[in-house]
């Protein structure tokens, strides 16, 4: 069993312990103390581990870190940050890896996920061995990792394991996905950043943030620990982040793509187009559709840039690169439906996605419908702009579920149903209510489209469950999707 001595631990917390005292593991949960346990409390969104710190205590842990003074029977260090000197703490015990890999951190409302991938695949198309966490997956060399439910920033103690096997397979870069939690909640202790990113920003999270302005100021504590910031010149609150920064390279959809055209190559849609790439123009062909998937590689391109990699490298990796599980994934069927699952799960993702839709691939009399719910227990102000968008912009709407929690479904509706009525929705005609997604789903295939038509199933995209009443439920929307269209085509 690894162990390591007290003193080398509170070193890198500000604390100085001149004893000698073995520690075996860094734990947060009461419950997960063992003799030899360090345990750190802090007080959390739900939870204060203050309250146990006498439990942990009893089970055997040798110190303790905690926020507010304390009197204890074993050595006690008061920080500033309980989560802070976590991470540390948990840094130092696997070596500090951090420190042996060159980092690009990307955050932002949307397109994160695509983006720290696009920057993946770049960088591993260069010939440079490279590791990423995301939403989605972590992958460590030809290994992939579970991130965990609803997770897109793991805790300390999971992050840092990731870190080191990174080391350990011989990795130069890693590529994190770094969410406005993660960042205000410390879960990236010290790691300078060789690059951090930003996709743009849009309501949601306020539930935690309270407001736009905390939820910007999260984002950029990236850029304050960055060596350089890649942003996007027309994100919302774009001063509050150039002011972060120590160094900004901008990018700007209006003026750095052109020539965008559309083309159908054998059932697959492609876009084409030129993007700048410092001082020079390239032309790319990707199957990721619309603006905003256009500005997402524009991120990436500059933040490979800047780690020295050519254009002719970048164009074949964005050929390269395929839509991701739950990114705008279109179910193939015998119906001539053409059936969507994809992540957009805020009002400005939503405006997106169906703009795009609309604008750029439907034709004739197809019609566009849209399944959705909000989630429970979250962001509420982003409920009725997200009905409003699907009211407005989609020819039909089933409202159903989203992760409701133990919120009640009927507040969540009503709050996205004033954006329904808002936009000129009339309940029975264009919007319907459906609770269980699975038959909002089985309803607007079955039921309300017909051949040619565009159905979109908004909000969960790659996810595995859904959360009911506090419990986790295995779900997963495309296989949903395909069960629905299997037993309509018998």
């Amino acid at each position: 069993m690894w162990v390591m001595r007290l003193q080398e631990l509170t070193e890198v917390v500000g604390a100085r312990f001149d004893g000698v005292v073995d520690v075996s593991s860094i734990v947060v949960d009461s419950r997960k103390v063992v003799p030899g346990s360090v345990f750190v409390a802090y007080k959390g969104v739900t939870i204060d581990g203050h309250e146990y710190v006498n439990q942990a205590v009893e089970k055997g842990a040798v110190a303790v870190v905690g926020e507010r003074p304390m009197e204890l029977p074993v050595p006690y260090f008061q920080v500033s940050s309980g989560r802070l000197a976590w991470a540390k703490m948990v840094a130092k015990w696997y070596g500090n890896p951090e420190k042996k890999l060159k980092i690009v951190g990307v955050t932002g409302t949307d397109g994160k996920t695509t983006t720290v991938n696009l920057i993946y695949e770049m960088l591993g198309v260069a010939g440079k061995k490279t590791a990423m966490v995301s939403t989605i997956e972590a992958r460590v060399g030809d290994e992939t990792l579970d991130t965990g439910l609803h997770t897109s920033s793991p805790d300390p103690d999971i992050l840092w394991p990731m870190l080191s096997k990174m080391v350990e397979a011989g990795c130069e870069y890693a590529v994190l996905e770094t969410t406005s939690h993660g960042l205000e909640q410390e879960r990236f202790g010290d790691i300078e950043f060789e690059v951090g990113v930003l996709t743009n920003l849009a309501h949601d999270h306020l539930e935690f943030h309270k407001t736009i302005e905390g939820y910007a100021d999260a984002k950029a504590k990236l850029f304050k620990r960055s060596k350089v910031a890649v942003l996007n010149k027309n994100a919302n609150m774009y001063g509050v982040f150039e002011q972060a920064a120590k160094k900004v390279v901008n990018y700007d959809l209006a003026q750095d793509i052109r020539g965008i055209t559309y083309i159908k190559e054998e059932n697959a849609v492609f876009q084409k187009s030129e993007f700048r790439y410092g001082d020079e123009w390239a032309g790319m062909k990707t199957c990721l559709l619309g603006d905003y998937n256009l500005e997402n590689i524009l991120a990436a391109a500059n933040a490979v840039r800047l780690l020295g990699i050519g254009s002719q490298v970048v164009v074949e990796a964005i050929e390269k690169v395929r839509n991701l599980k739950g990114r705008f994934e279109m179910v193939v069927n015998e119906r001539g439906l053409n059936v969507v699952v994809d992540f957009a799960h805020t009002e400005q993702g939503m405006r997106q996605v169906l703009r795009m839709v609309t604008d750029k691939l439907i034709k004739g009399e197809e019609r566009l419908i849209v399944v959705f719910g909000c989630n429970g227990e979250r962001d509420r102000s982003k409920r009725a702009p997200m009905g409003k968008a699907a009211c407005g912009l989609a020819d039909m709407v089933v409202v159903t579920t989203e992760d409701p929690r133990k919120e009640s479904v009927d507040q969540i509706f009503t709050d996205i149903e004033r954006g329904c009525l808002e936009a000129g929705g009339v309940r029975g005609e264009t919007y319907w209510r459906e609770d269980d997604r699975r038959q909002a789903i089985s309803m607007a295939i079955n039921k309300l489209a017909t051949v040619g038509d565009w159905i979109l199933c908004l909000g969960k995209g790659h996810e595995q469950s859904m959360n009911i009443g506090g419990v986790e439920t295995p779900w997963d929307e495309v296989s949903a999707v395909k069960e629905i269209l299997a037993v309509s085509e018998k």
